[in-house]
């Protein structure tokens, strides 16, 4: 699964987007994915995310991505 981040009247918003179709944010449906075990993908960025938007949300990934892989090898 990968969060594909974009802006609607200068706020930042999300998709998700599994085995290539966009789909609209779930919060539920990204969790389920993330207790199974799965990491996130690489991010996709609408041309409008700055870069220091897209460094802050790419930290905010690799956190999250490192607690699942130290609770699936637990």
């Amino acid at each position: 699964m990968k969060l594909v981040f974009f802006k609607e009247e200068n706020e930042i918003k999300l998709k998700l987007n599994h085995e290539s179709n966009d789909e609209e944010f779930n919060y539920v449906r990204l969790i389920e994915f993330l207790h199974n075990g799965n990491e996130l993908e690489d991010t996709d960025y609408y041309e409008d995310i700055s870069a220091e938007e897209k460094e802050k949300v790419n930290t905010m990934i690799e956190e999250i991505n490192k607690v699942i892989v130290k609770q699936t090898l637990e």
